[in-house]
């Protein structure tokens, strides 16, 4: 009988909001479930918690630091009390919450590529944000990932580019292609290594590429993943090698035929 009476009261504490959403208009309802969702706790103490975050960068790995004043980070009071000098760190990236901050060094397993906002928003050990005066109390980082510039990373793919045939692995794989008959570049392997050389170097560096830069950039990898398909079907001996040779070289040649047509198009806009 308890269960049944608990259970109708949750429905009702569902059920209410709704309909009194129902005759409110979209920009009121989208107010409404925020607020509903995300629920504040205003400052009124007079010493008002504050944040303030950076990031350090030890090693290959980035590691956030978040420091706190007039407020207490508590993970043994969770769910127990709401009050706005006790409770925990909300992390965000890019508007997506990551997970809850309750010490002032925490290590970020990845961050994305490009550039990312990292935000850090103080909360209730009852989940509700803290603001004063209205605003919610937080801070955020802008930070590009990978650090380096577009020039950097043209240089850094073209570096990439290279190992791919002069590593060790490379050098070995040169060798066994060698003993078949076949050049370095007729290998999905290899192909697959210059694509991603270029790709995961470039690729957060769009929107910094002139028009014909990133033209040829989509062009490129466009050929290599072609490529890549063609001479994997040569290894699966799904096509001989004369064949697979004639393709590839078509495939090349074709890079220069869609540039001088994207080059025509624009001259004629």
């Amino acid at each position: 009988m308890i269960f049944i009476k608990r259970f109708f009261l949750v429905l009702l504490l569902i059920i209410l909001p709704i309909n009194s959403m129902a005759h409110k208009s979209q920009e009121e309802r989208i107010k409404f479930w925020k607020e509903y969702y995300n629920p504040k706790l205003e400052v009124t103490q007079p010493a008002v918690p504050s944040v303030k975050i950076n990031l350090n960068k030890i090693g290959p790995f980035f590691q956030l630091q978040t420091n706190i004043d007039n407020f207490k980070l508590t993970p043994d009071q969770d769910m127990k009390n709401d009050n706005t000098w006790t409770g925990y760190g909300k992390l965000f990236i890019n508007g997506k919450f990551i997970t809850r901050i309750y010490n002032k060094y925490l290590f970020l397993k990845s961050i994305p590529i490009g550039e990312n906002e990292i935000k850090v928003i103080l909360s209730s050990n009852m989940d509700a944000d803290l603001t004063y005066r209205n605003e919610i109390i937080s801070d955020s980082i802008i930070i590009r990932f990978p650090e380096y510039n577009f020039a950097e990373a043209r240089s850094k793919a073209y570096s990439l580019y290279i190992q791919c045939e002069f590593s060790d692995n490379g050098q070995q794989n040169k060798k066994k292609l060698a003993n078949k008959g076949l050049k370095v570049s007729e290998s999905s392997k290899f192909l697959q290594c210059r694509h991603d050389s270029q790709k995961n170097t470039l690729d957060s560096f769009k929107k910094e590429m002139s028009k014909i830069q990133l033209t040829h950039y989509k062009i490129t990898l466009d050929a290599f993943q072609k490529r890549i398909k063609l001479w994997k079907s040569f290894e699966n001996n799904e096509i001989n090698i004369s064949d697979a040779r004639k393709k590839n070289t078509l495939i090349e040649n074709n890079i220069d035929i869609q540039m001088q047509e994207k080059i025509s198009q624009g001259s004629k806009k």
